[in-house]
């Protein structure tokens, strides 16, 4: 087979289209979008795109590369053509990164916190200073771009009437002078309160190296520690108790006169008849914990809430890391992206059929747009049908546009560009290898990263986890393959063992594995002792790299096959988890130890003790693993952004542009120019070249290859 070049370019086009990351639109070599032509539903008829329009507060749930943000432009571009609408789109990620940046401190906030507490709460002022900000500068372009018709409708003194308050609206908003003046007394305010209920208590014996906060909780079950005063402290705000994230944000609330601010918008947009905002909320959980809390209790519940149904927001967020603040969750629209979660509500019974559809459907408009042609065309159809290929292509990529897109990129480094077709193989290895490049670094990048000791040791007993499940499914094929298994439904040349089944109460433990795409939710089942269960599967590149056959043998006989009781894995987890955690109360006087069949209650109860009414956490209890962090050299941890950049240049064989460096692991081209000036001047782990005219290209130095050498050891 020999491709002529527009075969050539189109399928190189058409997969990086679907790599592209956040707010990469796609264009033709003219510029002109291509979105409305190529933009593929996950669902029928454009459901998810016309729910997404609804005058609703809208979360969009999805892991990374579900096609968040590629609904967010679509939904955009609608609403820019429709009357009475002005949608308003935040990257939050990005905003919160270059909030980081030249923070402006003073002397009198010195003197109230403590260093750390002091970062923390500047960095979350300058946030919530660039969200509002943000939204009165789009304001502001929406009523200078208006035609000159209907300025001089308005009459030139209501239209300067207008712009001087959102000008002043907007000065004080970013007025570090100005916000302090109405922060300094409230919070000397809450000192004196504080300081004197600390003198009447200061008997009271309280242990702070007792409380651990586990990196899995939900939101809603963990947060930052506060505390006034201490020994060592003096009387400053110090980072040891939870209630200072509600202080912090009714000081933010007061400070930024929030509901002055929905007054002015409204005013102003009236005058426009503009009837709704739409404000786009992308990345909203990448952003920590508590970041996102003070986000949500300053910004996005006050202006939902007491807008009069004036603002509404669409949120982009990741599955379990959603915190709701005082928006009611009845009143909103949820839509879920991921595989399970999106067609089990719809037909659960075609969910596979469906699925595999929306690749076909995704696939056919690319290939047919950039190659003028099917798929068709560059798949080995003599052995496997284009149909095979479809559901093959799912099974990898379990319907993430960007994972689709890697895949098949892949596919054309190594078969498309010598003029080969694409085979099953081929498809297998180019999973394998985004396996090992994209999701397993995720260990690796935790353990060598800035973050705190709980979040390390969580990550390596994930990772234990993620090998005995590993091991159990290699023994459960060679037990089918030995014919040591007996049943119908064991088929010893086809010894399938990627899925396995286990109790949904444990699911809260595993889900950072989910997350990061190294397990997938599959159906919910009743097992064998008529018992609920949750059935995941192995990811099919982990599964290629171990040898493990995935998925089940084909034909109505075998759709209870992932029930059968050699894929319960509930002894395995639970052991382990009897092993490596405790769910104890806080209170040294109290100290009550919860089965994990008792989380839900916790969780409705934000994780409070029935008894004592203290704080409930998840306490790691694996030394070893806090021996194996010891051991590593404190030389080569870095912030997670660093270390993600030093493993992406380490997977690429050339040097890379910030451009390319910020689509392959998802932060700001802004960012990485930051990151890798720092690399290089600071660590000397990265080099930076320049030609004329061009940006800077980053690659490793010698000292950059080398931090790698110990990661596999």
């Amino acid at each position: 087979m020999v491709y002529n070049e527009e075969q050539l370019t189109g399928f190189f086009e058409a997969v990086e289209s679907l790599k592209k990351y956040r707010r990469a639109d796609l264009t033709d070599d003219k510029g002109r979008s291509l979105l409305k032509e190529l933009y593929t539903d996950l669902l029928p008829n454009d459901y998810i795109l016309k729910k997404s329009l609804r005058e609703n507060t809208t979360f969009l749930i999805g892991r990374k590369g579900t096609g968040k943000s590629t609904i967010f432009l679509r939904l955009e571009q609608e609403l820019r053509g429709m009357n009475g609408y002005l949608p308003c789109y935040l990257d939050v990620k990005t905003l919160y990164e270059s909030s980081q940046n030249g923070l402006l401190g003073s002397k009198n906030l010195e003197n109230i916190f403590d260093s750390e507490a002091l970062n923390k709460y500047l960095i979350e002022r300058a946030f919530i200073q660039t969200i509002l900000t943000r939204i009165i500068d789009e304001v502001s372009n929406k009523f200078n771009s208006t035609s000159n018709k209907i300025l001089q409708a308005l009459g030139i003194s209501k239209v300067d009437e207008v712009k001087e308050r959102l000008s002043e609206l907007r000065s004080n908003i970013k007025d570090n002078h100005y916000i302090e003046k109405i922060e300094l007394p409230l919070l000397q305010t809450i000192m004196s309160k504080e300081t004197t209920s600390h003198e009447e208590n200061k008997y009271e014996k309280f242990s702070s190296e007792s409380i651990k906060v586990n990196a899995e909780m939900s939101l809603e079950g963990a947060s930052g520690r506060f505390e006034i005063g201490g020994k060592d402290k003096g009387s400053k705000i110090t980072l040891d108790t939870e209630k200072y994230d509600d202080i912090f944000s009714n000081i933010f609330l007061k400070v930024f006169q929030v509901q002055e601010i929905i007054t002015i918008m409204k005013d102003t947009l009236a005058a426009l008849n503009i009837r709704h905002l739409y404000v786009l909320l992308d990345d909203f959980s990448e952003i920590d914990d508590s970041s996102i809390k003070t986000f949500v209790d300053v910004v996005l519940a006050p202006l939902n809430n007491w807008s009069d149904e004036f603002i509404k927001f669409k949120v982009a967020a990741y599955p379990n890391r959603i915190y709701y603040g005082k928006i009611d969750p009845g009143k909103v629209d949820t839509i879920e992206l991921d595989f399970y979660n999106l067609y089990s509500g719809f037909d659960r019974n075609k969910m596979e059929i469906n699925a595999i559809g929306f690749t076909e459907k995704i696939l056919e408009k690319r290939f047919l747009k950039f190659t003028n042609g099917s798929p068709e065309v560059f798949f080995d159809t003599s052995t496997n049908s284009i149909e095979d290929y479809y559901e093959i292509l799912f099974n990898a990529s379990m319907n993430v546009p960007r994972i689709l897109g890697y895949i098949l990129s892949y596919c054309y480094q190594s078969r498309v560009i010598y003029n080969y077709k694409i085979g099953k193989r081929d498809i297998e290895l180019a999973a394998q290898r985004y396996y090992e490049d994209k999701i397993d670094s995720f260990f690796k990048t935790t353990t060598h990263s800035l973050i705190s000791m709980n979040e390390k040791i969580t990550a390596l007993q994930l990772k234990n986890l993620l090998n005995l499940l590993i091991i159990n499914s290699k023994e459960i094929k060679k037990r089918i393959s030995t014919k040591n298994l007996k049943g119908s439904l064991y088929i010893s040349t086809e010894p399938f063992s990627s899925h396995f089944h286990f109790d949904p109460r444990y699911e809260d433990f595993i889900k950072t594995l989910e997350l990061n795409y190294f397990i997938s939710k599959y159906s919910d089942i009743v097992d064998k002792d008529g018992n609920q269960a949750s059935i995941y599967s192995l990811n099919y590149g982990l599964c290629v790299k171990n040898n493990i056959i995935w998925g089940k043998p084909k034909g109505s006989k075998y759709s209870k096959y992932f029930t059968q009781r050699p894929f319960n894995y509930n002894k395995l987890i639970k052991e382990f988890l009897s092993t490596s955690e405790r769910i104890i109360c806080t209170n040294p006087d109290c100290q009550k130890q919860f089965d994990v069949e008792e989380m839900k209650f916790l969780e409705f109860s934000n994780f409070k003790c029935n008894v004592c009414s203290s704080k409930v956490i998840i306490e790691t209890l694996d030394d070893d693993i806090r021996e194996v962090i010891a051991k590593i050299d404190k030389t080569k941890m870095l912030p997670v952004p660093e270390v993600k950049i030093l493993k992406e240049l380490q997977n690429s064989e050339n040097d890379l542009y910030a451009r390319d460096l910020a689509q392959e692991i998802d932060y700001s081209g802004q960012l990485i120019g930051w990151r890798g000036k720092k690399l290089e001047e600071k660590y000397k782990l990265v080099k930076r070249t320049k030609e004329t005219g061009k940006p800077y290209k980053y690659g490793l130095t010698k000292e950059g290859s080398d931090f790698f050498i110990d990661w596999d050891n």
